[in-house]
């Protein structure tokens, strides 16, 4: 895609849409503290090994299929929770397990309060339990959980893709390691970025950063904005990042002056994302703008992290490919 390197300069980056699909196996989580598996039941499974954790506020959730495994090792199978239906489990924690020859899978740990139902359980199976209240009368709703973002609190210079480790992932040291998303796009992508968050949160981030280098933050342009929000509708329709028209002039440049804004020249950065949590998906796209940039000749860190800069106009919206795709407008 083009990225700026300076005002009035572009240049052709090699950097490709982000496509991470971590097919999730439909295997069922068995077993409870009360069931004891038979040999044969154990022998067929090879045994898993925890490869990530998240942990969130405990919630009450409950599930009307599946079983429930006595260890993260997903070799015990126990009760059945057809049994169970109406059984109100919690959970704070879920563990992402590698089964050998199988996609990782995330499990909850789940417990029930008299203790009897207490294990790991297929984390698409549960559905969180929410009471509402209407005209005095109290009901109980269950819906999907939204998973937190297990790298929550891993500085963005340490983020690498998913999949990967920072001792296998030597691209991410040369920052050549923005095509893949750092989270499992297969689960964050069904709990979509709020858009409008994105925006306040991309900047927040954005001044966190800089400040940590000693720079002046950014604040808000409204004027920049309204481009930012233009030229990523732009990128939507075409399903591409484009920074000049046919004529070599900046699109961006040209909406400025049609609308009679007045605004001094200004740089660029457009981006696709793929979808999650709008906390997630700026974190993201901050990561790669800063951090993985090198195919760009870091081009985007350099207009993110100008120190001459002040003003800043942030849109967001979902592209074609389910993406998001971002435009950012500073000067």
């Amino acid at each position: 895609m083009y990225k700026t390197i300076r005002k009035g300069e572009f240049k052709l980056s090699t950097k490709a849409q982000k496509l991470l699909c971590i097919a999730f196996s439909a295997l069922v989580g068995l077993s409870i503290t009360a069931a004891v598996p038979t040999t044969s039941q154990a022998a067929k499974r090879k045994p898993g090994k925890v490869v990530r954790t998240m942990k969130y506020k405990t919630m009450k959730v409950k599930a009307k299929k599946g079983y429930v495994y006595t260890s993260t090792k997903l070799t015990k199978r126990g009760v059945h929770l057809t049994k169970y239906k109406n059984k109100t489990m919690t959970t704070k924690k879920a563990y992402l397990i590698k089964v050998p020859g199988k996609p990782a899978v995330w499990y909850d740990r789940v417990s029930s309060k008299n203790k009897k139902l207490n294990g790991y359980v297929y984390n698409n199976y549960l559905k969180v339990i929410k009471k509402t209240s209407t005209k005095g009368k109290t009901s109980t709703k269950s819906t999907n959980k939204v998973p937190v973002d297990p790298d929550a609190n891993v500085p963005l210079k340490d983020l690498y893709s998913y999949g990967t480790n920072s001792k296998n992932n030597t691209t991410q040291k040369l920052g050549l390691d923005g095509d893949q998303s750092y989270f499992d796009t297969d689960v964050f992508s069904k709990y979509p970025a709020n858009l409008d968050e994105f925006k306040s949160i991309f900047v927040e981030l954005l001044n966190q950063e800089r400040l940590s280098r000693g720079l002046s933050p950014v604040s808000v342009d409204s004027d920049l904005s309204k481009i930012a929000d233009k030229r990523a509708l732009d990128s939507q329709k075409i399903n591409d990042l484009v920074h000049l028209d046919s004529a070599g002039n900046s699109i961006a440049a040209v909406y400025a002056k049609k609308a009679g804004l007045n605004v001094p020249p200004f740089s660029e950065c457009l981006g696709f994302v793929e979808n999650a949590p709008a906390r997630m998906v700026a974190r993201e796209s901050l990561r790669d703008y800063i951090y993985q940039d090198a195919a760009s000749d870091w081009g985007h860190r350099n207009i993110l992290l100008n120190p001459s800069y002040t003003r800043i106009g942030v849109g967001i919206t979902t592209a074609k490919n389910k993406m998001t795709v971002n435009a950012i407008e500073m000067y």
